[in-house]
C-alpha cells in the first residue's frame, strides 16, 4: 500500500480504503451479472 500511497500522492489510509471499496464495489458487480 505504500507504494500505491506515493505513486499516487495519497496517504496509505487512503489508499487502503480506497481499495476496500473498489473491492466491495467489483463484487456487487459481480454478484449482479451472476444473478441475471
Amino acid at each position: 500500500h505504500k507504494e500505491v500511497a506515493e505513486m499516487l500522492g495519497i496517504s496509505v489510509g487512503t489508499s487502503k480504503s480506497q481499495l476496500f471499496y473498489a473491492k466491495k464495489r467489483l463484487r456487487e458487480s459481480i454478484s449482479k451479472i451472476l444473478g441475471q
